[in-house]
């Protein structure tokens, strides 16, 4: 890994970035096919993938992150899904970030956590007190963007009404001029916004050349112009991103998984074990005696590491997995790492899988959504 990257790795642990996961998880949830006796191994992001599994009662899961804050927040939101029995209570907590006397409610969920994360909430449940999805460097950086561009949920619910052509002309002729201009431009190009998207500097490379883009803030502008194709309704990054908040008048389908009511009505009856693991991905792996892990779910992490790690971890895939495990992972790339590496027989890509996954996902944010069946 190069220096800057090293340095990457050392500034984003230490930082409250996300808050939401930039990863679709209704379309994690249909093609993981997680069961009563599923063992997760899962990388956590800002939880809400994790706490979406509980409706499907795994037996146990480890969510692991090197980020305490993000690591925290995953496990406040698998417990408010295990235990807040009020819907609407869960909901203002979780869904709209908020909670009328957030000291006490979030001291209550703490209880059951690891003494580092109720310590860490008795200093950080004032996130709460506006709301959790105000915080963190991403939403403050797409706060500067919607207070540059003029944004907000009643340009989403107009622009709601026009075909996805009209829409992406809209993008064109209220945000491209903003996000094209040279202070726009120098803004992306930035150490700190690198941190604030999740990129480290090899990734950023790596897309820029994918995409053909000469600078991320020409990527970005890509990236609106493809969810401007999506159904705007229903796609939360969307209404996360330009309204600073999801669509509480549609939580059946405009909503995380985890957050929509019949998913928390199942997610109170489970009974799944988790465990959390504020570590190094590979220092859970190395712990782990064979045949631990059913799943793997790891975001994009293999983007990060270079080619002699990523052996490392399919080797510790194939190492700690029952035989027909299942593993998921996110790339800016459209080469099958399996492939590239030579794992492809123990690997096998599941390539119908993976082809509608990166089809569904609605953050359209990954060139590929992968799939692949461990094999012994």
């Amino acid at each position: 890994m190069q220096l800057r990257d090293v340095a990457f790795e050392h500034t984003f642990q230490r930082l409250f970035v996300y808050n939401i996961l930039f990863e679709d998880a209704e379309v994690d949830e249909t093609h993981l096919g997680i069961d009563e006796r599923s063992r997760v191994l899962s990388i956590t992001g800002a939880g809400c993938g994790v706490a979406g599994m509980l409706s499907r009662d795994p037996r146990s899961i480890d969510a692991v992150d090197i980020n305490p804050h993000h690591l925290a927040l995953t496990a406040l939101k698998c417990t408010a899904a295990k235990t807040m029995r009020s819907y609407s209570r869960f909901y203002d907590l979780c869904g709209r970030g908020w909670q009328p006397d957030p000291e006490r409610t979030i001291a209550q969920l703490a209880r059951t956590m690891p003494s580092w994360m109720q310590r860490y909430w008795s200093r950080h449940h004032g996130r709460f007190d506006r709301s959790v999805y105000r915080e963190g460097l991403t939403a403050v950086m797409l706060g500067a963007f919607r207070r540059f561009t003029g944004l907000d949920a009643d340009w989403l619910r107009w622009a709601m009404r026009l075909s996805p052509d009209e829409r992406v002309a809209a993008v064109d002729d209220h945000i491209a001029p903003v996000l094209l201009s040279p202070l726009a431009r120098a803004y992306f190009s930035s150490p700190a916004q690198l941190v604030a998207l999740g990129i480290n500097f090899s990734q950023r490379d790596r897309i820029l050349a994918t995409e053909d883009s000469p600078d991320l803030a020409a990527f970005v502008l890509d990236h609106l112009r493809r969810l401007a194709r999506t159904d705007v309704a229903t796609n939360w990054f969307i209404w996360w991103a330009i309204a600073g908040h999801f669509d509480h008048e549609r939580t059946t389908d405009a909503v995380p998984p985890y957050l929509r009511p019949d998913r928390h009505a199942r997610s109170i009856e489970a009974s799944t074990e988790v465990r959390y693991h504020r570590a190094n991905l590979f220092d859970v792996l190395e712990r782990s005696p064979q045949r631990s892990y059913t799943h793997y779910t790891l975001c994009d992490a293999p983007d990060w590491m270079p080619e002699r790690t990523q052996r490392q971890l399919l080797d510790e895939i194939l190492r700690t997995s029952e035989d027909g495990a299942i593993v998921l992972y996110r790339s800016v790339e459209d080469e099958c790492m399996a492939t590239r590496l030579g794992y492809e027989r123990r690997f096998v890509p599941l390539r119908d899988r993976t082809e509608h996954a990166t089809q569904a996902d609605r953050s359209r944010q990954y060139r590929a959504v992968r799939f692949y069946q461990v094999a012994h």
